[in-house]
């Protein structure tokens, strides 16, 4: 932009960090800058314009109709500079360099170790970056390079492919070994459940036509936290099986629930995959989850 503009980049990015937390201390966080430093800028930007672009209500700061057209145009320039930043990256850079993966906790913590380091080990060119994260991270803004998704309908704008199938089953402590299964499981053991988050999610949706309300003693707000809670003792959960069946204290009730298991899917955005070192770690990264499918299907 001009030197005569009224707004540029770093304006558009100020101000579409405070819509997105509503907050001045959410955005600061978010841009790695002080509380009083993103407050002035917000001033400065509004006197230039000659117009406030937020109002403070009591649930943060909500944007004006100016606001929300700098928050469209400022949404357009990150997903332009986004594309043009795919399109050119890695060009001159052959088989090598940085790879950001994006997975959620579970999978990060009980099937992803193993895999990175076999593909650390045998491609000691690529730098991999995990990021966990159990939102779905944007690729088309290049917050990841590639995505580790448990899911039956991937997004149709992401190019990728299904590298395994992640099964689910009853898992309770092991000194409960023996008191029921998951097709008819024994009504007094308490449970472990989700809360609203996971609640309509196929394992919640499973835990509400199979367990009475009562027997729910504890919930959970990720798969993570439902299988550490199982763990110590407090009740029964629903897991991945490579989740229970990598946690010794934890055994399983009856074989995986059929009408439970998803694909796992590897995915990237259409430009990304056309970088060599993106595709170079992409098929490095199913060869060795493929090398997990025993533990992913319960089966092995």
């Amino acid at each position: 932009m001009s030197r005569s503009s009224a707004l540029d980049w770093d304006d558009l990015r100020i101000a579409l960090a405070i819509v997105e937390s509503g907050t001045l201390s959410g955005a600061a966080a978010a841009l790695h800058v002080s509380h009083p430093t993103l407050s002035r800028r917000l001033q400065l930007m509004e006197q230039r314009l000659g117009t406030r672009l937020f109002v403070r209500t009591p649930g943060g700061l909500r944007p004006t109709e100016a606001g929300e057209e700098v928050r469209t145009l400022a949404l357009r320039f990150r997903e332009e500079i986004a594309r043009l930043e795919r399109r050119v990256a890695g060009r001159d850079e052959g088989h090598d360099g940085p790879v950001r993966v994006t997975a959620p906790d579970a999978v990060s913590e009980y099937l992803l170790p193993g895999v990175l380091a076999a593909v650390c080990r045998a491609h000691v060119g690529l730098q991999l970056e995990l990021h966990v994260s159990n939102d779905v991270v944007s690729l088309a803004q290049g917050d990841a390079d590639i995505a580790l998704r448990v899911t039956r309908a991937p997004q149709d704008t992401l190019r990728g492919r299904e590298v395994g199938t992640v099964a689910m089953a009853v898992y309770a402590p092991r000194q409960w070994a023996g008191a029921g299964d998951a097709s008819a499981p024994a009504t007094a053991l308490p449970w472990v459940g989700f809360d609203a988050g996971l609640a309509c999610s196929a394992p919640g949706a499973w835990l509400a036509r199979n367990v009475a309300a009562q027997d729910v003693r504890f919930r959970a707000n990720t798969l993570l936290g439902a299988a550490q809670a199982a763990r110590t003792g407090i009740g029964c959960a629903v897991l991945p099986c490579f989740v229970g069946g990598s946690i010794p204290e934890l055994v399983r009730l009856g074989p995986p629930l059929d009408e439970l298991a998803q694909p796992l899917w590897l995915l990237m955005h259409e430009d990304v995959a056309r970088v060599p070192r993106m595709r170079r770690a992409s098929a490095a990264l199913a060869e060795e989850i493929g090398r997990a499918s025993g533990l992913m299907s319960g089966l092995g």
